[in-house]
């Protein structure tokens, strides 16, 4: 039966593309008025899920952000074929990432090591190598210091860092893929009109460590192409004749459009929040613990967070979402700060309440991040004398002090969220006992540079070698692991070293080909095609040959492409508003209206991932969630914030 459905839902990628391509034509399943009113459920259901972004802000005159404006996001009108077993390749690989990742920030010497040459041309890097050692010393051995009872500085001194293996380490990640053709040059004949051909395929493009985005929208996009081809199915299915076979094709399509993105990260949440609560006793009881969520400035993307908020407050736990700016406000007033575990409560708000004391010259050594939200006029006179006075004032003081159990970053990812302020606070927060999610190591380790030296086998062979439990692996399992990652690896190499010159010449010769990749997260950083071969023409310069270490030079991905049906909002200009909006400035704002526009495109595949170390052991390891973006076959970035990619579900096929 499953082979059957896969071969009629072929029929109804054709029979809707006929829709918006042949206006004069006749169908043999789906009439034109079906189809139109199938668009009209899909938008429906989209509405009522609430698969919206902002498109404006503003702060009223109780000094209180607000978005507004809200419109549907980019979407397709109809799911991606993919091949079921690249999608269990990708999986299998994306689950051992967990292992590699934390052997290697638990070899946190070798890991910083490997960014040394790159922090003198990458500024960014740099700070980010800087504050590493600061929390976490100059190797990752302060808990062998530490149990030297024969040299008490070294303890004491060991007691001021951070020891990143005995840390309860997360990380929500993401493996983003791209179907390829067995590495073929695609000739531009081919580029015309190459949808029946199969990929051969699935390379790894990178793996996210932080701010992985548009989870719960992909969720819901996924279950309103089910929800359309449910109807489609039981309406024109020829191999339906009774509520079994009805119900037996209902279960196939549940199973092809299962993405649980949203119970995975409850449940990564949930652990690491029980974890903390469990390992490190809360100052002011259980009950005063609290998630923190980081975000940038004008984060339009609000309603994809809205629902894992929402989901937490369902199981009593509260994630408090801030701004950049909100955090250093509160840093700079003072309410946002370290307990020590030599301090109580009292003890810390006196060093921090001194008028003496600026935040900005805080030597950090690890504590609980504590966070403020007393009003101003309720500031604890820390100078009083009488400690019955303190103790009064404390009781009533605490009630709005929280402790922070994980720090989720959405921002802090790219130079631009940075100032020197911004690192001082980054550095408090990893010096915390908050669980980051990540942390710098891990920050560190999802960057390209380490994506590239995986292709090294030694490196690999080594940090595969044990398993999730820190226990070695057998030989056999090992080889087995190594097979089926490689299986996923594009090809990249560091474009400053001599080995690599006969790529980089061809690089040059054939700038196409390639892409060249700096160590940044968020889209938008790549050079493609003549400014490849630009920049590698400093290979030849000696002077300047060192500041290509900064890149990663990867082979260019040629996925076959499909027509796709891209749904996007664009703004209706010249509007007459009729209705009675009292925001005499949101009037003047223009609405939205969905534009329809079948295009040659092609599909990158990610697979969320969240896992958990504690110590040597491990927590939590689960693939949970997709998310497809689609885009023009011409577009070399992507981006569906800015509307280069739509957001896509894919229909899992047998072949």
């Amino acid at each position: 039966m499953e082979r059957k459905v896969d071969e009629f839902y072929k029929v109804i990628e054709r029979e809707v593309l006929n829709y918006f391509t042949c206006p004069n034509g006749k169908n043999e399943y789906l009439s034109y008025e079906r189809i139109k009113s199938l668009i009209k459920d899909m938008i429906a259901f989209l509405n009522t899920e609430s698969y919206y972004i902002f498109t404006n802000s503003y702060k009223n005159e109780y000094n209180i952000d607000f978005l507004y404006n809200p419109k549907l996001f980019s979407f397709t009108l109809l799911p991606h074929r993919l091949d079921k077993k690249l999608l269990e390749l990708c999986k299998y690989s994306t689950l051992l990432y967990s292992e590699l990742f934390d052997n290697m920030v638990c070899d946190l010497s070798y890991l910083l090591s490997i960014f040394e040459n790159i922090k003198e041309h990458d500024f960014f890097v740099k700070k980010m190598l800087e504050v590493c050692k600061k929390v976490y010393g100059d190797n990752s051995d302060n808990s062998d210091n530490s149990d030297n009872s024969n040299n008490s500085n070294n303890s004491n001194n060991s007691n001021n860092f951070r020891n990143i293996k005995d840390d309860i380490r997360c990380v929500i990640g993401r493996s983003d893929y791209m179907t390829n053709r067995n590495n073929d040059i695609i000739d531009d004949k081919e580029k015309i009109d190459d949808e029946n051909i199969n990929d051969k395929d699935i390379k790894q493009i990178e793996y996210n460590t932080i701010s992985v985005a548009f989870g719960n929208l992909s969720s819901i996009l996924f279950n309103g192409h089910k929800y359309i081809l449910k109807q489609i199915y039981k309406e024109y299915f020829p191999y339906i004749g009774n509520e079994e076979e009805q119900k037996e094709v209902n279960d196939i399509l549940d199973k092809k459009f299962d993405n649980n993105f949203v119970q995975g990260i409850i449940t990564c949440f949930k652990k690491c929040h029980d974890i903390y609560i469990s390992e490190y006793k809360p100052l002011l009881g259980s009950h005063k613990v609290i998630m923190m969520s980081i975000l940038h400035e004008d984060d339009f993307n609000s309603f994809d967070k809205y629902k894992t908020t929402n989901e937490l407050n369902k199981i009593n736990i509260n994630q408090k979402a801030l701004t950049i700016n909100e955090i250093k406000l509160l840093f700079e007033s003072k309410k946002l700060f370290l307990n020590y575990k030599d301090e109580t409560l009292i003890d810390s708000l006196k060093r921090i309440k001194n008028k003496e004391y600026n935040p900005y010259n805080e030597i950090f050594k690890p504590g609980k991040l504590l966070i403020d939200l007393n009003d101003i006029e309720d500031i604890l006179n820390v100078d009083c004398i009488n400690i019955n006075d303190i103790l009064k004032n404390i009781n009533k003081y605490e009630r709005n002090i929280f402790e922070i159990s994980v720090l989720y970053f959405r921002a802090l990812y790219t130079p631009n969220h940075f100032n020197e302020n911004i690192w001082k606070i980054r550095e408090m927060f990893e010096f915390s006992d908050a669980i980051k999610i990540p942390s710098l190591p891990y920050q560190l380790v999802g960057s390209k540079k380490i994506q590239m030296l995986l292709l090294d086998n030694d490196i690999l062979k080594k940090y595969i070698s044990l398993n999730l439990n820190k226990e070695k692996k057998s030989d056999e399992q090992i080889t087995k692991d190594m097979t089926l990652l490689k299986k996923t690896f594009a090809l990249q190499v560091d474009p400053s070293q001599n080995i690599n010159a006969h790529i980089i010449q061809d690089a040059i010769n054939n700038e196409n080909n390639y892409l060249l990749k700096p160590q940044r997260e968020g889209g938008k950083n790549n050079l493609h095609g003549n400014q490849v071969k630009q920049k590698l023409k400093l290979f030849y310069d000696h002077n300047k040959k060192q500041t290509l270490s900064h890149y990663v030079l990867m082979q260019r991905l040629f996925p076959s492409t499909f027509t796709a049906i891209h749904c996007r909002t664009q703004e209706m200009k010249n509007e007459i508003c009729t209705t009675n909006i009292s925001n005499e400035q949101q009037k003047k704002k223009p609405s939205h209206l969905i534009q329809f526009s079948p295009e040659k495109s092609i599909s990158e595949f990610s697979l969320f991932h969240n896992f958990i170390f504690y110590k040597n052991k491990n927590i939590l390891n689960e693939q949970k969630g997709y998310l497809v973006r689609t885009k023009n076959y011409t577009e070399n970035e992507g981006g569906a914030i800015c509307g280069i990619s739509s957001l896509d579900s894919f229909f899992l096929t047998e072949h």
